[in-house]
């Protein structure tokens, strides 16, 4: 089962003590954009630092979380 915060539009944030089949997708994303965390479906403070950096290299609004923005931005494929 998944546990996730829910922000105010209704969309889920993935943030800090979130488990689940969610995570382990972004925890595989992270990994694939660079960052080295453990795909592991727990969110920590490894996942939650690797958040922070991208976000950070990304110009995105830095508050550990990922979101919606933050899901899109790390969906996206570069070429």
């Amino acid at each position: 089962m998944d546990t996730a915060s829910k922000t105010s539009d209704a969309t889920v944030a993935l943030a800090n003590g979130a488990k689940g089949d969610s995570v382990k997708e972004l925890q595989g994303l992270l990994t694939k954009k660079g960052f080295e965390v453990k795909s592991d479906g727990a969110f920590g403070e490894k996942t939650e630092k690797a958040v922070r950096d991208y976000q950070t290299k990304n110009s995105l609004k830095v508050d550990g979380q990922a979101g919606k923005v933050t899901l899109e931005s790390l969906r996206k494929v570069t070429v």
